[in-house]
């Protein structure tokens, strides 16, 4: 089933998101590390450095609030075709998350619908794939610069802002292995204008209890990889 990420621009729409007690995850107990995840960039849609820099910012703030750490790494592509570089192939574990953006083409060939911008395939624990259509984000932020130009909306969201939000949305429907939406926070199914609002301050972020189930899961697979990783290290025999 395909998990997507939905958009309305509907003024009926637009509604207090009820964010009080949505508060960052203040302090993680002393003894407790963040656990930790990777998120591979392949940027088939070639979307700008300045942009995919603030973007990836962006979604580390919203999982740091939700006590889970992310690193990024930009998987290189053939600078002639946008293929694969086959000298950046890296090998995945059960931590790491594969994002890919994919350019218009793509978008056309998936037939998704137009107000759908990204897609977590699969269902079940430890998938690892995320997509993010570029050309729907990019249409929603062009949507929105409209609205802030004609006074509707009263702060400006960035591009960066917006596709940042996406790939933290997506990558959530990975680590909370749900294929449905919440009423409240960054996993609404649809966004009005306050949730726009609400990215401008950093204040669109996971529920608390989503938190939890964010931090149980990526711990979970941490500690399934190491367990993967010590299985295949050699036996030692101990000497006569």
């Amino acid at each position: 089933m395909k998990t997507t990420l939905r958009w309305t621009l509907s003024a009926g729409f637009a509604m207090a998101s009820g964010l009080t007690g949505f508060s960052p995850i203040a302090v993680l107990a002393a003894s407790e590390t963040a656990p930790a995840i990777t998120i591979h960039v392949r940027n088939y849609a070639g979307v700008a450095p300045q942009t995919l820099t603030e973007a990836e910012k962006v979604a580390t703030e919203i999982y740091r609030k939700a006590g889970v750490e992310t690193r990024w790494a930009d998987i290189p592509l053939n600078a002639e075709n946008g293929q694969l570089n086959s000298a950046g192939n890296p090998t995945f574990t059960l931590a790491d998350i594969q994002l890919s953006i994919f350019p218009d083409v793509m978008s056309d060939r998936s037939g998704l619908p137009n107000n759908v911008m990204g897609l977590a395939p699969g269902t079940g624990p430890d998938r690892g794939m995320v997509y993010v259509i570029d050309s729907k984000v990019r249409t929603l932020y062009w949507r929105m610069s409209s609205v802030y130009i004609n006074g509707d909306m009263d702060r400006y969201v960035s591009m960066g802002q917006v596709l940042g939000h996406v790939i933290a949305h997506e990558v959530g429907h990975l680590l909370l292995n749900q294929e449905v939406h919440s009423p409240h926070g960054i996993m609404r199914g649809e966004w009005g204008f306050a949730d726009f609002r609400d990215m401008t301050c950093g204040m669109l972020l996971f529920t608390p209890q989503q938190a939890e189930f964010l931090r149980a899961d990526v711990r979970n697979r941490n500690t399934q990889q190491e367990i993967i990783n010590a299985s295949a290290l050699p036996s030692t025999a101990l000497a006569p």
